[in-house]
């Protein structure tokens, strides 16, 4: 072999070898960025899924007016025999009580009479923004895999559910109120058939019916997102 041939041939060969090497390199990088692409994915898809784990049991909790442990360590309820004193007082509300029964009802309604309510209102609230940590994981995958993953993952259904289940604690805070009203009322004096009691108790209607039909809306929306 001449020297000019031979130099040509290494010259040949080295260029072979850099396209060989760069392809290794294309390949090799490229593998990595898809790995770590899919890694990514897997890690948000996972995350999202947990969300959603926790999220059908608060929906669960919230749609019994029950709460977590934490809620519970929270909202503190008055004594069961508070309880159920409170509880047959107000039971005997419509039928009369005397001037001593008003004023222990009084009494214990400022232990005991908000405890639900206050509890569907944490429960409520830690839903919303539990529902806004799974928005971002959503938006998050709708960003990496480039489609809007809004329709499979139910987001406008799980904020609508969100939405009725702050409705129905905004009604039964307004249904506390008017149950203290009516107390404070017959304390004031005025029989259960005065008009001003009247008022009060056509307002705890419509509120009750207001609760009702948000339950079974709530309850629509529920039944779509987590099937029985």
């Amino acid at each position: 072999m001449t020297k000019d041939k031979k130099q040509e041939w290494l010259t040949s060969k080295n260029i072979f070898i850099a396209i060989l090497t760069a392809s290794i390199l294309y390949f090799a990088v490229n593998s990595l960025i898809d790995n770590r692409f899919a890694i990514v994915v897997e890690n948000t898809q996972n995350e999202l899924n947990k969300q959603q784990l926790l999220l059908t049991s608060i929906a669960e909790t919230v749609s019994r007016n029950g709460a977590d442990d934490v809620v519970e360590s929270i909202v503190i309820d008055c004594s069961m025999a508070e309880r159920s004193e409170f509880d047959r007082l107000l039971g005997l509300l419509n039928s009369g009580l005397n001037t001593s029964e008003l004023t222990e009802l009084e009494r214990l309604f400022s232990r005991c009479g908000a405890f639900y309510s206050e509890r569907k209102t944490i429960m409520s609230s830690r839903m919303n923004r539990e529902v806004d940590i799974y928005e971002t994981f959503v938006n998050q995958l709708s960003v990496i895999q480039g489609e809007n993953l809004n329709d499979k993952y139910n987001l406008k259904l799980w904020r609508a559910l969100a939405e009725e289940e702050q409705k129905q604690t905004h009604l039964f805070s307004k249904l506390v109120n008017l149950q203290e009203r009516i107390i404070l009322t017959l304390l004031e004096g005025k029989a259960i058939s005065s008009p001003e009691i009247a008022t009060i108790l056509a307002e705890v209607k419509e509120v009750q019916e207001n609760i009702s039909l948000a339950n079974i809306k709530a309850s629509e929306i529920r039944n779509q997102i987590i099937p029985i």
